[in-house]
């Protein structure tokens, strides 16, 4: 039986059938690990946008948490640099403003400011039982004097405060109330894991300087 050769587009196929015995079947990969698509080139790579700048399905504009934190070593997403007063503070020292408890009844802290500032709290996992109890946060910002935006970090996944990009934020226009919804933690059934969170708030006066300005942080739990 004589040899038959077989060229095929490497294109649609990384592996090219060289030889055909009749006892053997040879195949000769490239190392070049190409990506199949319109965008193919030899070795090269598919571009991911930085976690900074990703958001997943627009999520992460208002209500929702559902945005990777990222690690805590990362400079933080907030609009520093766009005539906004920088915080005195960091997302690491925040001003810690108490706790909450995150799945059972209906508890509330405040925290007070004038300016930019970073705060913390503590939602605390206060249910024990068999069936599951999600963790849940309301925060709601209102400002007097000025327009004031609100970021949101914490780590879904894990217990350690995440400062890379936030998880939810709002930034309404003037002087409208600032709000966002959190929620992790266990479904219908009990997972055995520690959901209690730190949450970090990065609190930044849009547009220019402080003066005579204030606002007030209301975080309520389990709602």
């Amino acid at each position: 039986m004589g040899r038959v050769e077989l060229k095929m587009q490497r294109r649609l196929l990384p592996c090219a059938l060289l030889v055909i015995l009749p006892t053997a079947l040879f195949v000769a990969c490239s190392n070049d690990n190409p990506l199949q698509g319109d965008a193919y080139e030899p070795g090269g790579v598919l571009p991911i946008a930085p976690a900074s700048t990703r958001v997943d399905g627009g999520r992460c504009d208002g209500g929702d948490s559902s945005c990777d934190g990222g690690p805590t070593d990362a400079a933080p997403t907030i609009p520093i640099g766009d005539a906004s007063a920088e915080p005195k503070n960091s997302c690491t020292t925040a001003r810690a403003v108490g706790t909450v408890s995150g799945d059972t009844g209906a508890g509330a802290l405040t925290a007070q400011g004038t300016c930019s500032e970073w705060v913390s709290f503590r939602a605390t996992e206060d249910n024990s039982g068999v069936l599951g109890a999600g963790m849940k946060v309301k925060l709601t910002l209102t400002m007097t004097g000025g327009d004031f935006d609100l970021y949101v970090y914490y780590d879904a996944g894990r217990d350690s405060l995440s400062c890379d990009a936030p998880a939810a934020r709002s930034f309404q226009s003037g002087t409208t109330a600032e709000q966002v919804s959190l929620s992790w933690g266990e479904g219908t059934v009990s997972n055995g894991s520690e959901d209690g969170r730190t949450i970090g708030v990065a609190v930044i006066k849009a547009n220019g300087p402080c003066g005579g300005t204030a606002w007030s942080l209301l975080a309520e739990g389990n709602r």
